[in-house]
């Protein structure tokens, strides 16, 4: 009797299956009816580790204590053959879409680019999402760190710095470099979904991360693109066993961003020995993210002469610590949601006509309920991932949960001033078990999984235009 893995391995993914995997799939039924699941030794996997789940082709069981039952898909499974090209091909499509839209409005003073493509229409292709921390970005890399940007970790800014000579641009290069490895953290998201809850639940995660709404990131010169590929690359080598390799992405992920920390947690439970012969493979894991870490102390101390600077670069941009740590960073949120909340209510009665004056008054009124819009919308996003990590705790385990858990401590540690949950949005967009979690939540509800992704996208391609003309989104 063929087990579900080899009758899987045997379809390779195609759309029709004969009527004898048919009547495979009928006598494995059966055999899960009468309590037998197709392989693996009773009690493997009480968590990701090196024990293989057991994944279904109809219906999956994970054998932990935190298991999520699919639902029930008849032969055959629809599989995402290529994820990496199914998101950048989403990504391109609205990347020239909203170039084309910049360009349908020539010529307007509103729209602002960034310089240092080919020519022109190449500056409109690679610089519509070129706004805001590009800048910083791109600058890093053509005249390196000041004081003020050393808020931004050098692994994204050195490899553009690096590529830019052959490419004949930064820009490109930092376009290409996000849209690239981006596109290899969606395949790896897959691959973790996948092994995670199963081929439905992958393919999802893969959509809503292709059209989450501040995804047009991933085509911009930021550093969430190359951030979401190394976490992704180095959770998935944990699942898969690779100790050494897992810790060495997770330290290139924290000298991109300082949110790699959260892989360390993750990665200890991933890793956690059975037997004391197993306890030294700890030791990369937690030791190669702390000499990522390390290593951008080593280039700020170069740079700037302070091993520090990217902690003391926070007060230019208005954000400290807090003493509380996440606490602080949630209070503040709520309180300034709720001290501004007066002018959002009063925002319709406020609007004027176009190329009406407004007054003082209701200038003030407006920025004030803006404020309470950006402070209420990222409150809602921290809401939101909250839920979706418990989410991930009871459907995918202790490791996931813990990943999103620490990459939120570490986004709400240092609140900023006027929106202390500032860019909160795009934070929770490369937290990847909040991803998995949401898409579980969509499998088996067509109503609500199509209505959630045409939100998504639609939302996405308003912020996306929003953000190309230099409107602050997140």
């Amino acid at each position: 009797m063929v087990s579900r893995l080899e009758l899987e391995a045997r379809r390779g993914g195609v759309e029709e299956c004969t009527a004898a995997d048919q009547e495979q799939e009928d006598e494995l039924e059966r055999g899960d009816r009468d309590g037998d699941v197709g392989g693996g030794p009773p009690g493997a996997d009480k968590g990701f580790g090196r024990a293989q789940r057991v994944v279904h082709v109809r219906s999956f069981r994970l054998r932990s204590p935190h298991s999520f039952q699919a639902p029930h898909y008849p032969c055959p499974v629809r599989v995402l053959r290529h994820p990496a090209g199914t998101f950048v091909a989403i990504r391109v499509a609205y990347l020239v879409g909203t170039a084309l839209s910049l360009l349908w409005v020539l010529p307007s003073t509103s729209v602002v680019l960034a310089h240092g493509a080919y020519d022109p229409v190449t500056e409109y292709l690679f610089g519509a999402f070129a706004q805001w921390d590009s800048d910083w970005y791109l600058d890093i890399a053509d005249d390196g760190y000041r004081e003020e940007s050393a808020a931004f970790f050098p692994l994204y800014p050195g490899l553009v710095r690096a590529l830019g000579p052959v490419l004949g641009s930064h820009l490109v290069a930092g376009v290409l470099l996000s849209l690239a490895a981006a596109g290899v953290g969606a395949w790896a998201l897959y691959a973790i979904a996948r092994h995670a809850a199963g081929e439905e639940v992958a393919r999802d995660s893969v959509l809503v991360l292709a059209l989450y709404p501040t995804a047009f990131v991933f085509t911009s010169a930021y550093s969430e693109g190359l951030f979401l590929a190394l976490a992704t690359t180095s959770f998935l080598a944990g699942l898969r066993g690779r100790p050494w390799l897992a810790g060495l992405l997770a330290g290139l992920a924290v000298a991109t961003r300082l949110a790699g920390l959260a892989l360390v947690p993750a990665l200890v439970v991933l890793f956690w020995p059975r037997a004391r012969a197993q306890t030294a493979q700890l030791a990369p894991v937690v030791l190669l993210p702390l000499m990522g870490l390390a290593s951008v102390a080593l280039v700020f101390d170069r740079a700037l002469g302070d091993s520090l600077a990217f902690s003391h670069a926070q007060r230019f941009w208005d954000r400290a610590a807090s003493p509380l740590g996440p606490l602080g960073g949630i209070y503040e949120g709520v309180r300034e949601t709720v001290r501004n909340i007066d002018g959002l209510g009063s925002l319709p009665g406020r609007v004027r006509a176009p190329g009406v004056p407004y007054s003082v008054t209701d200038t003030l009124e407006l920025a004030q309920a803006q404020l309470a819009l950006f402070n209420l919308v990222d409150l809602l996003a921290l809401a939101l991932a909250i839920a979706l990590t418990v989410v991930a705790y009871r459907r995918l385990g202790l490791s996931f949960a813990l990943f999103s858990a620490t990459a939120l401590v570490i986004a709400t540690s240092a609140p900023g001033a006027a929106i202390p949950l500032q860019s909160m949005v795009r934070f929770v967009m490369v937290d990847f078990p909040v991803l998995i979690a949401g898409a579980t939540l969509l499998a088996g509800r067509p109503a609500l999984r199509t209505g959630t992704l045409v939100t998504l996208g639609a939302v996405g391609a308003v912020a996306g235009a929003a953000f190309a003309r230099k409107h602050w989104v997140a």
